[in-house]
């Protein structure tokens, strides 16, 4: 019996959770968005869905056909990492939240682009070990996990409630963290459970969401930080 059996079904969550986290600020609006935003849009979405479609394809055996999108995946990924870094400048001109938030989405995306390129050159060089291929492959959907989960908790109230709502944007984004910690130590868990295993793929954006998570109000105040975003971004 082949391992992941339900590895696609499970990766539909990560999925529905970007597209309707980012419906409002650019599905909605598709007509309107820029090239930039398509780029980085469209690449992500079709990188999704590949990652549903890969484990499939390994469970039928059709490991031709894997290969073949595993190497257009490799195009894919590098349109989602090109495309956020031409995004990342965006977020010091976001409407409707603190400037502090700003540079906080700054550094934060930094960090987790950087862990993205991380997991997808490690799933390359670890290809003939399928465990720790499918869970680098697995973690890049946490690497990018917390501006989508983030938006989706906030903007149903936004649009039930109004602004103020009853739980800030800030105070969304800590709850979206700790629930992508939470769901990694499952993971981490489930695999020690079954086969006395740590893997460091989870492990590692375990870490580097709650460091993230712990500096994401002095990254928003920080002076020398907004010094820096402002030379390098602007």
């Amino acid at each position: 019996m082949k391992k992941f059996q339900k590895a696609h079904l499970w990766l539909t969550i990560p999925f529905l959770i970007a597209f309707l986290g980012f419906y409002f600020s650019y599905w909605s609006t598709f007509k309107e968005a820029s090239f930039q935003q398509h780029l980085h849009g469209l690449s992500a979405t079709a990188w999704y869905v590949l990652l549903i479609v890969q484990p499939y394809l390994y469970q039928r055996s059709n490991m031709n056909l894997h290969r073949i999108l595993g190497t257009i995946g490799l195009f894919l990924a590098g349109g989602v990492v090109f495309s956020a870094l031409q995004i990342i400048p965006n977020n010091l001109k976001l409407e409707n939240i603190s400037e502090n938030l700003r540079y906080s989405f700054v550094f934060a995306d930094f960090v987790f682009v950087f862990g993205f390129s991380y997991s997808v050159v490690m799933a390359i060089l670890k290809k003939k070990d399928v465990d720790l291929h499918a869970r680098y492959l697995f973690s890049s959907t946490f690497w990018v996990m917390l501006p989508a989960l983030a938006r989706l908790l906030y903007f149903p109230m936004l649009v039930a409630y109004g602004y103020p709502t009853p739980i800030s944007f800030n105070q969304c984004v800590y709850l979206a963290s700790g629930l992508i910690i939470l769901v990694l130590c499952i993971l981490i868990y489930a695999d020690f459970r079954k086969e006395k295993r740590i893997y460091s793929p989870y492990v590692l954006v375990a870490i580097t969401s709650l460091i993230v998570l712990l500096l994401w109000d002095y990254f928003g105040e920080a002076d020398w930080w907004r010094s820096f975003c402002h030379t390098v971004l602007q």
